[in-house]
């Protein structure tokens, strides 16, 4: 199944790469926003590795962390 026609205009051509420059910088934006959550992750997941579940350091970390999570979806 193609998604999309061969090419066979230089306008068709341009088109296509105008579409593409248009939506690039904007995946660009959304692999950053994605990539650094990833490493917000991951970092919440090295430091909780140390801490006992259940414990009230475990929870104040818990909470800490839901809280930088919902600040940080909110102000995307």
């Amino acid at each position: 199944i193609r998604k999309y026609v061969a090419i066979v205009s230089l306008e068709q051509r341009q088109c296509y790469k105008d579409d593409f420059n248009a939506e690039y910088e904007e995946y660009r934006n959304l692999h950053s926003v994605i990539d650094k959550t990833t490493k917000k992750f991951r970092q919440f997941q090295e430091q909780w590795k140390s801490l006992t579940p259940g414990s009230e350091a475990y929870q104040v970390k818990k909470d800490k962390t839901m809280k930088a999570v919902l600040h940080h979806h909110s102000s995307v």
